[in-house]
């Protein structure tokens, strides 16, 4: 009887365990996006230079100091937030923490009113020139063109859409080399417009050797 009593006690001690320390795993999971949607979902994209952290100002926050250099994008409560030219993030990885390299520049794609694991962040020379062309205008004038997500042999064939792309994670080469946007296409019923991935010379070539 004792030896059923411990071990009952074991498992809703290890039960518990498994609880508090599997909430910020869960809380870190995000599903994977497109450069485009990161863009169009953000509350601010920008272009900025880290200058320094501290783990001081704010209680289990890494707040760094950085430089804006350019504004893509940013609601009117972005801006109020990044006046003070300062980003903070969980301090703790397992809380979604984001680590930035002092002295590198990145594009930002952000929610307010942290920047976690979720949000797109990267360095501006690890970039390709479809990416920082989409962040700098081109995912702009896309707005009007959306991403499905899909998975599979058959996710990119089939039934497409006049307002959407269908993206697929696994495609390195719509990821880094291209993105949706509309285009002008002569029908029986006259020129209407359809959203389509841009074939750019990158992508082609991306295509021919994935």
């Amino acid at each position: 009887m004792d030896f059923r009593k411990h071990l009952g006690l074991l498992t809703l001690l290890l039960v518990a365990i498994l609880a508090f320390y599997g909430r910020p795993a869960d809380a870190c999971s995000c599903m994977r996006s497109h450069p485009q949607t990161h863009f169009a979902q953000a509350d601010y994209v920008v272009l900025l230079r880290v200058i320094r952290q501290s783990d001081t100002i704010e209680l289990g926050k890494t707040t760094y100091k950085v430089q804006i250099k350019r504004t893509y994008k940013a609601t009117p409560e972005a801006r109020q937030m990044l006046r003070d030219g300062r980003l903070s993030t969980p301090k703790d990885d397992a809380m979604c923490g984001v680590h930035l390299r002092l002295g590198r520049v990145y594009i930002v794609a952000g929610r307010i009113p942290t920047l976690n694991i979720c949000s797109y962040y990267k360095e501006y020379t690890k970039m390709t020139k479809t990416e920082r062309h989409g962040f700098m205008g081109g995912y702009a004038k896309a707005t009007n063109c959306t991403l499905i997500p899909c998975q599979g042999e058959r996710c990119l064939t089939g039934r497409n859409y006049a307002d959407a792309c269908k993206w697929s994670y696994a495609n390195k080469c719509q990821t880094d080399y291209s993105l949706c946007t509309p285009h002008q296409k002569r029908t029986d019923h006259g020129v209407i417009s359809q959203c389509r991935w841009r074939e750019t010379h990158l992508y082609k070539k991306c295509l021919r050797n994935p």
